[in-house]
């Protein structure tokens, strides 16, 4: 088992490297690089993107070139991931990862994604496998970040949110990441971070949303009775 003093001594890593191709980065935390079968993964991950960004940048330049493009005009293309740390208890690792990309569109790409890990089974684990039902949490995540989320959207466009427009809906919890979330750095979790990427709940030039909700205790009676130390309660949203 990794423990979190472990974690402490390790450094965080990033593979990077830049050419007329591409430019590169992929990083991970220190407290994801203590854990060697997260360390591996990713270094693996970073090696694959790599491949695939190459690729894919070689073949834009290719058919840039063949339908009368000049060299000198060509853009590099772009791709970054990194792996922070959102939170930890001493069994349980939240990451998040944020990933950027260009591809010779219009503008750049972006969104994000979670992973949780479990240092005592060894292994990644899902949300709702910390609960004694799954989906219990659900009602609880959506309702408060649609009206949050409604109230972020509307300082944005200067207006209420109508709710026929193309953005005007709250999206599932499919389409959002969620995310466990230590705030104050005790070793419990007491927030889980919720991101809707760009198009998910407004368009390109609004960005992403994150609203982080606290985790209160009505929600944390809901979890398996193994997990409940890494928890600690907050007021609710108001």
């Amino acid at each position: 088992m990794i423990t979190i003093a472990l974690a402490l001594a390790a450094a965080p890593v990033t593979v990077a490297s830049k050419d007329e191709l591409l430019e590169f980065e992929y990083s991970w935390s220190a407290e994801a690089a203590a854990v060697p079968a997260l360390d591996r993964r990713f270094r693996a991950d970073a090696a694959k993107q790599k491949r695939e960004a190459l690729a894919t940048a070689r073949e834009d330049r290719k058919v840039r070139l063949e339908t009368g493009g000049k060299p000198e005009d060509w853009n590099g293309h772009f791709f970054s991931r990194a792996w922070e740390t959102a939170g930890q208890s001493t069994r349980l690792l939240s990451l998040e990862a944020s990933t950027g990309a260009y591809t010779g569109g219009a503008h750049g790409n972006s969104g994000t994604s979670s992973l949780l890990w479990n240092r005592r089974a060894a292994r990644e684990i899902s949300l709702d496998s910390l609960l004694q039902r799954p989906g219990w949490w659900n009602a609880a995540i959506r309702q408060p970040f649609c009206t949050l989320l409604d109230r972020e959207r509307a300082k944005r466009r200067g207006e209420p949110v109508n709710k026929a427009d193309m953005f005007g809906a709250c999206p599932e919890l499919k389409e959002l990441t969620l995310t466990l979330e230590d705030k104050d750095k005790d070793a419990r979790f007491d927030h889980v971070r919720v991101t809707a990427d760009p198009y998910v709940a407004g368009p390109y030039a609004e960005g992403e949303y994150v609203i982080s909700l606290p985790l209160t205790a009505a929600m944390l009676n809901r979890l398996k009775p193994a997990y409940r130390a890494d928890f600690e309660p907050q007021p609710p949203v108001q």
